[in-house]
């Protein structure tokens, strides 16, 4: 696969963002969509885009999503196809990250996992991702666990339907709302999708990227003053001790996935082989009874599908 036109989800900060200027600096890429919730933010993305690379192939697309319909909004609106989609946008839910959203799901999950799956399908049936093109799940290293930091797996102890709702609906943590359970949860999810989806449709490439720690993102903006000063310390800490690694380093994950298929197969969760950086790996070697059993992936699936009429 030859790509050219890539759209990425949160693309005015952070990881997407950087994504963005990296992408332009490749070979044969002619075009990338910037699909941002605000469109004042959306609009200074693409200027400096444009400061930073020289290139003018920068495109915005208004997209919210933690809003459904905001969604099949965006997709109308795109009138370019893609050869490659980017569900980058998420983060930690805000200080309401449990509280359910008109569509009946927690923020947490809206926000990385429903919107995002949603615009990626819409854009697939109505032919506006080219045949053979990659969808990209962003997930994180909460999903699967990290002794290093001393983050524990997500509270998943069989992935059936019934406990996929739980996630979902809120009701899993109704008496424990840590924000690495429900964030890894759905983050998880997400990650699956992407392996069922490899399954069912062989006329697309499925994978999942996680950034590894990469220090000076913006997931932590939505924490109150006191937590993100000491998460944003943290980060810069494990960077130092050679345990992180910076935004342009997590961002090059994606680019150099993205565009090698041959390398990153379809239906592969990508990410550090060991530890939170360097050599990227399968990580299904992390939780192979839950990341490798093609029931829990498929029930992440049907779950996710309740929730998208």
């Amino acid at each position: 696969m030859t790509y050219s036109s890539i759209l990425i989800t949160g693309a005015n900060s952070g990881l997407g963002f950087e994504a963005a200027r990296q992408f332009a600096q490749r070979k044969g890429i002619s075009k990338i969509i910037l699909a941002c919730r605000s469109e004042a933010r959306a609009a200074e993305a693409l200027h400096q885009l444009e400061e930073l690379t020289g290139k003018k192939i920068f495109e915005t697309l208004i997209v919210d999503v933690s809003d459904l319909e905001s969604c099949r909004k965006a997709a109308e609106n795109l009138d370019a196809k893609v050869d490659g989609i980017v569900l980058n946008a998420g983060g930690a839910g805000g200080s309401e990250p449990t509280k359910l959203t008109k569509d009946g799901v927690i923020f947490t999950f809206a926000v990385n996992v429903l919107g995002n799956i949603h615009l990626a399908e819409l854009l697939m049936d109505n032919g506006k991702l080219n045949t053979g093109g990659s969808v990209m799940y962003v997930a994180s290293f909460a999903a699967r666990g990290a002794p290093e930091i001393g983050a524990a797996k997500p509270p998943i102890t069989e992935g059936s339907i019934k406990e996929w709702m739980s996630v979902v609906n809120g009701e899993k943590f109704a008496n424990n709302k840590a924000y690495t359970d429900h964030y890894g949860s759905v983050k998880l999810m997400g990650a699956l999708w992407t392996m069922s989806m490899a399954r069912k449709h062989k006329n697309f490439r499925f994978v999942t990227i996680d950034p590894g720690m990469a220090a000076g993102t913006s997931g932590a903006d939505a924490f109150p003053w006191y937590q993100k000063w000491v998460t944003n310390a943290t980060m810069r800490l494990m960077q130092f001790l050679g345990r992180a690694h910076s935004v342009e380093v997590g961002a090059k994950r994606y680019v150099d996935v993205m565009l090698n298929n041959e390398a990153f197969e379809s239906g592969i969760w990508w990410g550090s082989e060991k530890g939170l950086t360097g050599k990227l790996a399968n990580q299904v070697t992390y939780w192979p009874e839950i990341i490798g059993n093609e029931s829990v992936q498929d029930n992440a699936d049907v779950v996710i599908h309740e929730f998208i009429k």
